[in-house]
């Protein structure tokens, strides 16, 4: 994998909304804290657009395109932030010139709808990080903010990851070693069949996601599973289905710990839940296609490389 080179004070950071509008104001925030850090800020053209006529998306997708081709291939911007989530990212990729993009890999952050981002980026080869957005980096607490920094500008391995292993649950004992790969399932089901799909061969393979029932994590993992892509992953860091509650009775028949054991006791690989990544408070920072191991007896994750050079 091509990582990206180590961030220091004095780089630059572009700063992209690729997917939905981000809301009045929560930008400052996170703006204020790069900058503290002693880093540059530059912000995309259409980075506070709204579409005049659809209410989901940052802009039209050729402004978000634009946005996004220039912060990855401009040689003076030394990483790329996006501002939001929500939806809108895959419909960029046949306006996106790959080749002009894989030239240079930089750091690349953010999460959710972003997942089809990293996966896209995977296929050149690019180390990228699952971590949160710039508005919410002011809101991380110690621990999360200390391992996103940790991430993106040290080049030695960070080791073991700072969760607590009481609050997690083991589906699948063992220990496996892999590339992380994955991210939100939604976005991961939405991409089989496409040159955009994701590969997890030999993988740790990270599964979250929000706002939906239990059902509806279950109809994308049976896409998975139907498209092969399970079967042959080295392991399972599962994180949360945030607000899975929202969609059940009281009280709920359904549960995320149900379909997990359901879904991958099956497949025998080692498989770990609730792994504090995604959709929730202080959420850890977790960079793809980076080696690591994950022992599921412990309930630990431990990267075994630095994400940067």
């Amino acid at each position: 994998m091509k990582k990206p080179k180590r961030l220091k004070p004095g780089d630059k950071i572009g700063i992209v909304s690729p997917a939905s509008p981000v809301p009045d104001g929560d930008l400052e925030l996170g703006i204020a804290l790069l900058s503290e850090r002693g880093y540059q800020v530059e912000l995309g053209a259409h980075v506070l657009a709204r579409h005049e006529s659809c209410d989901y998306l940052a802009g039209t997708d050729e402004q978000r395109a634009e946005d996004l081709q220039k912060m990855l291939t401009r040689e003076d911007i030394d990483a790329v932030f996006c501002a939001r989530g929500g939806y809108g990212s895959m419909r960029l990729f046949d306006m996106l010139d790959w080749n002009a993009i894989s030239q240079r890999p930089k750091a690349f952050v953010g999460y959710s709808d972003i997942t089809s981002l990293h996966t896209a980026l995977s296929k050149l080869g690019w180390v990228t990080f699952h971590s949160p957005m710039v508005s919410a980096l002011p809101k991380l607490d110690e621990v999360s903010l200390r391992l996103f920094w940790d991430l993106l500008e040290n080049t030695d391995p960070v080791g073991a990851l700072p969760a607590n292993s009481e609050n997690m649950q083991t589906i699948i004992s063992g220990k496996a070693e892999g590339e992380l790969a994955g991210g939100n399932l939604t976005l991961l089901a939405q991409a089989c069949g496409s040159k955009f799909a994701p590969d997890f061969r030999g993988k740790l393979v990270l599964i979250e996601d929000v706002n939906g029932a239990v059902y509806h994590a279950d109809r994308d993992l049976v896409q998975l599973r139907n498209a092969s892509l399970l079967d042959e992953a080295a392991g399972f860091i599962l994180g949360s289905l945030t607000g899975w509650e929202n969609h059940e009775n009281d009280p709920p028949r359904n549960s995320p710990y149900r379909l997990w054991n359901e879904f991958f006791a099956p497949l025998g690989k080692p498989t770990l839940a609730g792994f504090p990544f995604g959709h929730i408070s202080n959420a850890l920072s977790l960079p793809l296609g980076v080696r690591a191991v994950l022992d599921s007896n412990s309930r630990t994750l431990t990267l075994l490389e630095s994400a940067v050079s």
